[in-house]
């Protein structure tokens, strides 16, 4: 229950936050599945990525997010609270594997960015394998997510937002 508030009052701050610095717009939310585990995989364009992603979903969704977030002294807590989980990229961690399975195996959907990275130049990058090997594994659906814009609030390797001229578009 206290995690439910949370993330709602959470969700609704970056939504006004999102809203003052460019828009942002939510399409095709009725595929994002009110109940049941999925995997949701997006492209990843920057820092604002997360948090657009927990703008279009009611659910409050698990996030798989780089270990090195999880070192910095108020982000850590922050998104542990908002149930994001580390995992150490490039080596095929097998224990953040199994926590997202174990949270799929509950129900729960799992935000995956298969590039593993984010883009420099807004293209997309070969993905990893991690998403359709936990897809085959859990026997869950992966719901694709085409973030778009978040590059404007964020652009690669910032971390204070700015004003953008376009909305962010959560497709």
């Amino acid at each position: 229950m206290t995690y439910r508030i949370c993330y709602q009052v959470t969700r609704a701050l970056l939504w006004i936050l999102f809203t003052a610095l460019g828009g942002i717009r939510v399409e095709g939310r009725r595929h994002l599945p009110r109940r049941g585990a999925a995997i949701l995989a997006a492209n990843h364009l920057s820092n604002a990525d997360p948090p657009a992603i927990a703008v279009a979903s009611a659910r409050g969704p698990y996030f798989m997010a780089k270990e090195e977030l999880f070192k910095i002294r108020f982000l850590g807590p922050l998104i542990r609270l908002l149930h994001a989980f580390p995992v150490k990229r490039g080596s095929g961690d097998r224990a953040a594997l199994r926590r997202a399975e174990q949270l799929l195996s509950q129900g729960e959907l799992v935000v995956i960015f298969p590039e593993g990275r984010e883009s420099e130049t807004g293209e997309l990058i070969a993905f990893q394998p991690g998403a359709a090997l936990l897809s085959l594994r859990a026997g869950v659906p992966v719901i694709p997510i085409c973030l778009k814009g978040t590059d404007g609030v964020m652009p690669y390797g910032t971390v204070i937002p700015r004003r953008s001229p376009r909305p962010t578009v959560v497709r």
